[in-house]
């Protein structure tokens, strides 16, 4: 009997411990990272239905005096055209699983439109796929890590 329990006891200390390397794992998007042109910025992070990112910073998210966010104009919810982009989100959805990012959604603000999107971290660098119904007919994105 205290073979059984000592068993028991080994096989869920082990299953905790793979549970916390896999969270740790998931976790490890959560940063800040920018655009290899470094014209953009965005912030991962995580809430009760998955991870999504956050625009810090963009270029093309001010008007012509680099100062003013622009608004959401293009946003299918007319009721969100009036906001600013500033801290916009942009990937929202995401799950973790075997060692990606997948089933997150992306907002195109310069047309309103909403993409599938993928996320993948390689050798440093996070990969983000774009697409709509096709993996492979899409665009991805390379950001770098900020902090």
């Amino acid at each position: 009997m205290k073979k059984i329990l000592f068993f028991v006891a080994i096989l869920a200390v082990t299953s905790a411990v793979a549970q916390t390397a896999k969270d740790g794992k998931a976790d490890s998007i959560m940063h800040i990272w920018q655009t290899q042109e470094k014209d953009g910025k965005m912030q991962i992070l995580k809430n009760e239905s998955g991870y999504y990112g956050k625009m810090l910073y963009g270029k093309d998210l001010l008007e012509a005096d680099g100062k003013t966010y622009k608004k959401d104009v293009n946003n299918p919810d007319p009721a969100l055209r009036t906001r600013l982009l500033k801290d916009y989100t942009l990937v929202s959805g995401l799950v973790f699983k075997d060692g990606k990012w997948i089933d997150g959604k992306i907002y195109d603000y310069a047309n309103g439109n909403s993409y599938d999107v993928n996320l993948e971290i390689k050798d440093g660098i996070l990969y983000m796929r774009a697409f709509k119904g096709v993996l492979m007919f899409g665009k991805t994105i390379k950001w770098t890590l900020v902090e």
